[in-house]
């Protein structure tokens, strides 16, 4: 239910492919408030992907409406503070939203300091010498305050994720978007990744997390979201989802991953 701290407002959210053949997003309707940590759960090809990637238009949706800051940002024209419709700058948007994929994305030709300080140096006009004490600073607190100078090929993939955080942390998000971030991570590393989300959600950050680790979900997520087929078949706290599910689909689910 929308309310004066909802910061995403998702309302019959679709997205279909081959002309409704394929409904990945069928009729999603949700808000994200501030402070939320909101994990997304369920099998693969539930959608799950698709609406975190839907949030910031990523992927354009075949219907529905999403309001982020109170903009519907799927429309092609908002109203300025005069009330004038104006062309939506939806790069503006996504530069409120920080957004860490299975796969890093780091630039392999630039050190990881390079790396974190591009995009505050590009697009907000840091000053390089501001924007490289803010990256170091990061950087420490993750454990990697003496991994600057070295490039992607030299980090392991937890180090690697760990900088796709703080990156996205550089350009001071007000929610982080996060897609199975661990999923492509050795065993061992996941934990070092899940430690920094956990740090993240405990300062009040808020996060959409699609994500397989169900201990995760359970112990920082503030609220769950099941999707199955493109629909959202179930949400509540994690206790509510883990330990009272009620849709059969969630049940079968839960009987197979726990």
């Amino acid at each position: 239910m929308a309310t004066r701290d909802s910061l995403i407002q998702v309302t019959d959210l679709k997205k279909y492919y081959n002309k409704g053949a394929i409904k990945a997003l069928d009729g999603i309707t949700v808000d994200v408030n501030k402070g939320d940590v909101m994990v997304v759960i369920g099998p693969s090809g539930s959608g799950k992907s698709t609406f975190l990637r839907s949030l910031n238009l990523m992927e354009m949706p075949t219907g529905g409406s999403i309001l982020f800051d109170g903009v519907d940002i799927t429309k092609k024209k908002v109203p300025n503070e005069q009330g004038k419709l104006v062309k939506l700058d939806i790069d503006k948007h996504r530069q409120k939203m920080g957004m860490v994929f299975q796969h890093f994305n780091l630039f392999p030709h630039m050190t990881i300091l390079e790396n974190m300080t591009l995009a505050p140096i590009k697009v907000h006009h840091m000053p390089k010498a501001e924007a490289e004490k803010k990256a170091l600073e990061l950087l420490k607190r993750v454990g990697l305050g003496d991994r600057a100078e070295a490039y992607p090929i030299q980090l392991s993939g937890g180090q690697k994720q760990r900088v796709a955080i703080v990156r996205a942390l550089m350009m001071e998000p007000e929610v982080m978007l996060f897609d199975e971030p661990t999923s492509a991570l050795d065993p061992e590393m996941v934990g070092e990744v899940l430690d920094v989300m956990k740090e993240l959600a405990q300062e009040g950050m808020t996060m959409v997390v699609v994500t397989h680790e169900m201990g995760f979900a359970r112990e920082v997520g503030n609220r769950v979201l099941f999707m199955a087929d493109g629909k959202l078949l179930e949400e509540g706290t994690p206790e509510d989802i883990f330990d009272h599910p009620h849709h059969p689909r969630l049940q079968e689910f839960l009987s197979k991953v726990l």
